[in-house]
């Protein structure tokens, strides 16, 4: 069964047996010759990239199961050891078991372990919405690998171990940090002192924040002095200094540097992590983000602050507003709240931008479908607030009497202008042909089968284009049954993307971000806004090797390369009535299709595709939002852009 390598186990198996279908690997490594922390690496054929890689845990005792629904084009499987946490003399081999999962045992599974998601899956299945049941249900089966916190942090802690941490002593510079804690009770500061007093970090002391103040109105600061504020009874982890004082080290563009966190109960037990995205203004804004615990640099504080006053996030957004620097985040959990210690929030009263009676000019590419037209017209001619419209109807061989009819109508009535474009589908060539004859400079790609909710929904899209640095934006899209269509999009989800958050629904999802204005890598073509002369700039979508799938991704990755940013809002809600019921894309032509576009995505885009700013890499991106991955994809600070 096994070839005895201590990179890589392959797994001997009949692919065609275990192709998209639910498997359990038991594994058995006494000796942890795979370490604490193997992957699976599942070999793809015909597909790239030709191999995807998910992660598990083995305990102390060399024990660990393995769960995850296999793709459609399995050609082959490994185990791939953890070297960080890897026994190197070992000498057993690990005993290794494949099996199928029978449909009735993984219910069961689901039903045990993950109760709360398994009762999404029925609340799917009994509004009627198959599609959503199975796709939620299928990430449940990814989801029975994810490790509970307690054994995922035991895990880290043996690979940062075996990792070994790069000595300060190697630094060409060991910046200052000012430490100000803020008052509180004594038993909560000295908390927060006993923490400090076991750094790695030597190069810290205490100071007052009038200290900070009265350095903020000398001159010239001295660019190696940092400064953190922590809340009485926040606790650091004992690498925490060292970790958020070494991006300033290296580099003299650091401004900012936050970290992940978690809370400590009354007995010191560790819970409720909270993985942050890297640098996201609007989330900061509101309050969802908080950033106490983070490290500045004194010279990029602005000269006005009132330091007394303003919380970590207030500084993050003084900060990016001025571009004083980069805002870092480093994905580690390094600071702790105690049972006392609450989160700052925000107050700086962010609304939805909205301009009011926006000009914007309307690509709907359609074929037939009179009723989901007629759904998208009305809503666009009656219920959406003034706005001067430029409505351009591309016409992919409509025969429909109904249809044609529809149009004409609008037609006549001057509300629309049609534009015929024979031949196959092609959606990209249909958003280009509709861009070049728009008459105003803001566009928007609408699906014909999206209608609005509310009348403000283009005012407030219209609005977040206001600011230049943006360069296009989406927003929430609803099932007909109230579950989520989209809600942004995440790099790297499956393969090349997802829609974030699909199938939830939007007040029982999401940790509160499906009612966050907040930045995202990409928004669907379903409904987006732009601008006329970037998208010239940008060449468009690619009507050549992305005619369907994943070309709103490539403009949206063309957007951000050009530095800047997309914007994705709930307050511009619309009902999307794309089928929950049809069945997948799985014809031997659709299939072909759909690799071609991932391959031409991921030999475009792979570096970035597989690292979303806006998502943890302690993540999981194979089973649903906010599991924890056993094997995180990259620790290193990251910026948003």
């Amino acid at each position: 069964m096994l070839e005895p390598l201590r990179e890589e186990i392959r797994l001997s198996l009949n692919a065609a047996h275990f192709a998209d279908r639910p498997i359990v690997i038991s594994v058995y490594d006494p000796e942890h010759r795979l370490g604490r922390r193997p992957r699976v690496v599942l070999d793809r054929r015909g597909r790239v990239p030709a191999t995807v890689v998910r992660s598990f845990l083995i305990n102390s005792k060399g024990r660990g199961r393995f769960y995850g629904w296999m793709p459609v084009q399995l050609e082959g499987m490994a185990l791939l050891g953890d070297p960080a946490t890897a026994n190197a003399s070992a000498n057993t081999e690990p005993q290794v078991r494949i099996r199928r999962l029978s449909l009735l045992e993984l219910v069961v599974l689901v039903a045990l372990r993950r109760t709360l998601a398994f009762l999404q899956v029925l609340r799917l299945l009994l509004a009627g919405n198959l599609r959503g049941a199975s796709f939620r249900f299928v990430r449940q089966c990814d989801a029975l690998s994810a490790p509970d916190y307690a054994a995922w942090l035991e895990a880290q802690a043996l690979a940062e171990r075996g990792e070994g941490a790069d000595s300060p002593e190697q630094l060409s510079s060991k910046p200052l940090i000012l430490v100000s804690i803020d008052d509180g009770n004594a038993k909560n500061i000295a908390a927060t002192r006993s923490s400090l007093a076991t750094q790695t970090w030597s190069n810290y002391r205490e100071a007052t924040l009038s200290e900070i103040a009265a350095l903020l109105q000398e001159g010239e600061v001295n660019p190696q002095l940092l400064w953190m504020r922590l809340p009485a009874g926040m606790q650091l982890e004992r690498s925490a200094l060292e970790r958020l004082a070494r991006p300033f080290a290296i580099s003299p563009a650091v401004a900012f540097v936050y970290t992940d966190e978690d809370r400590l109960d009354d007995l010191g037990r560790r819970f409720a992590p909270f993985f942050k995205p890297a640098w996201n203004g609007p989330l900061a804004a509101s309050g969802w983000l908080p950033l106490d615990g983070s490290v500045v640099r004194v010279a990029s504080l602005p000269k006005d602050l009132r330091v007394d006053k303003a919380s970590a996030a207030e500084i993050a957004l003084a900060i990016s507003k001025y571009r004083a620097g980069d805002i870092l985040h480093v994905p580690r959990i390094l600071v702790h709240r105690g049972p006392a210690c609450r989160s700052a929030v925000a107050t700086a009263g962010v609304l939805q931008p909205r301009r009011e009676n926006p000009q914007v000019s309307v690509i709907i590419p359609t074929r037939d479908r009179a009723d989901l037209l007629e759904a998208c017209f009305k809503g666009l001619f009656e219920t959406t607030a003034a706005a001067n419209l430029d409505v351009i109807v591309i016409d992919n061989d409509s025969t429909d009497s109904a249809a044609l009819a529809l149009l004409a109508r609008y037609e006549q009535l001057g509300l629309v202008r049609r534009i015929l474009l024979p031949g196959d589908f092609n959606f990209s060539r249909a958003c280009n042909i509709g861009v070049d004859a728009a008459k105003h400079e803001l566009v928007l790609l609408l699906n014909n089968d999206v209608e609005p909710l509310g009348p403000h929904w283009l005012s407030d899209l219209a609005g977040e284009l206001d600011d230049p640095t943006v360069g296009a934006a989406g927003n929430l899209l609803l099932f007909a049954d109230g579950y989520v269509q989209h809600g942004g999009v995440t790099l790297g989800a499956g393969t090349i993307a997802r829609h974030s958050f699909h199938f939830l629904h939007p007040d029982r999802g999401g940790r509160g971000l499906l009612r966050e204005r907040r930045e995202v890598s990409a928004v669907t073509a379903a409904c987006l806004l732009t601008r006329k002369g970037l998208w010239h700039h940008l060449g468009g979508l690619d009507e050549e090797h992305l005619t369907v799938a994943f070309n709103d991704v490539d403009y949206c990755l063309k957007v951000r390369k050009a530095g800047l940013k997309i914007i994705w809002t709930p307050s511009a809600a619309m009902l999307h009535r794309e089928s929950v019921s049809r069945g997948r894309d799985d014809t031997p032509e659709k299939l072909r299709r759909f690799a071609q576009e991932e391959r031409t995505m991921y030999e475009r885009w792979g570096a970035i595709v597989q690292a979303d700013p806006y998502y943890n890499p302690n993540l999981s991106l194979i089973a649903e939002e906010n599991i924890l991955e056993a094997f995180p994809r990259g620790l290193a600070p990251r910026a948003a852009a």
